[in-house]
């Protein structure tokens, strides 16, 4: 759990299909994860807004 705790940190933007990646898991076992580090996705305001 630390090192996906750091992977968050490293790397805030990635998606949850990128950690699945670099952790050889599933995208769903990223998830439940997360919700156990209780990290959430929020929305980066500063970000430029698709079009």
């Amino acid at each position: 759990m630390e090192l996906l705790h750091q992977d968050v940190v490293q790397y805030p933007d990635h998606y949850q299909r990128e950690r699945a990646e670099r952790f050889n898991c599933t995208q769903r076992a990223i998830g439940i994860a997360l919700k156990r580090l209780k990290i959430t996705q929020k929305k980066d305001f500063e970000s430029p807004t698709s079009r």
